[in-house]
């Protein structure tokens, strides 16, 4: 016993470091930092307390950024299982041409947000190629990065265009895990495709759905690749995100203690809000 116990001790210590000193220990310090003055120019710092979180109580430009990420997030999340799903139930056939077609589908999804955003500035640009395209229509004309009617929606386009890969996998694994047996009940009970759907596949996919949308929701709230790459936050503020924000303050204008009490909110933020959506999803998962 005493064997195994040692064994498993080795086994584990050595990812448990990892993970310590790569992990907690970051947030650890943090949280440390958000209540100091710390100013990595300047040796010496002080205690603040709950002065930069008191200071950002009343930062109207760090509340816009909460705004900006928050419908970055909804629109992201929300667009992502939809599509992910339609392209999920289109390629949901045994076919060499179908299996090549989640391939396509899913190769946005390994590409890096900083490649995949250097990709779509060319295509955005006003002399781009989406533009090209839409003259021959008589509909260009748009300036979709510089234009702040449209900017936020262009940076959500891209970050669909990149996760409706993941969206797709989940949901395609959810699709073929039901049992066939249920929709020929169906089919003998009369029930059309969309009761097949509302009824059977919608319900069962449940588990997918939580998934995604958590998945969705974390990464859409810490998106900084794509808005730096795209827009850098502008026109002027109209894109800048919590984590742009975080990142220009502590590492642009050196303010660390006041950057990393902005990291603590987003944190906490993200576990609230995962939480409450994990816990209201799971709820309407259904066991076959």
């Amino acid at each position: 016993m005493r064997k195994k116990l040692a064994d498993f001790s080795i086994f584990v210590s050595h990812g448990l470091i990892i993970y310590v000193v790569f992990v907690i220990l970051p947030i650890l310090l943090c949280v440390y930092y958000s209540f100091t003055n710390f100013n990595p120019l300047y040796p010496s710092y002080k205690w603040v307390g709950l002065q930069n979180y008191m200071d950002l109580l009343k930062d109207n430009d760090f509340g816009h950024t909460i705004i900006v990420t928050c419908i970055i997030a909804f629109i992201v999340t929300i667009a992502s299982n939809v599509l992910g799903l339609l392209s999920a139930m289109l390629v949901n056939v045994q076919s060499w041409i179908y299996n090549a077609s989640r391939t396509i589908f899913f190769t946005p999804q390994v590409l890096s947000p900083v490649i995949v955003g250097f990709i779509w500035s060319i295509i955005l640009t006003d002399d781009g190629v989406l533009n090209k395209v839409l003259d021959i229509f008589g509909l260009g004309g748009t300036s979709w990065l510089s234009n702040t009617d449209v900017v936020i929606y262009s940076i959500c386009a891209v970050i669909i265009w990149q996760s409706m890969g993941f969206c797709t996998v989940v949901f395609l694994a959810s699709l073929q895990s039901i049992p066939s047996d249920l929709y020929e009940a169906a089919k003998i009970d009369g029930c059309n495709r969309l009761q097949k759907f509302q009824h059977i596949t919608f319900p069962l996919l449940a588990p997918g759905i939580t998934i995604n949308t958590v998945m969705l929701l974390i990464s859409s709230f810490k998106v900084f690749d794509h808005v730096v790459v795209l827009t850098n936050g502008g026109p002027g503020t109209t894109t800048e995100t919590i984590s742009l924000k975080i990142i220009n303050m502590g590492f642009v204008e050196n303010q660390m203690g006041y950057a990393s009490s902005m990291a603590v909110i987003l944190f906490l933020l993200i576990s609230v809000i995962s939480v409450l959506v994990v816990t209201t999803l799971k709820r309407r998962e259904v066991e076959y």
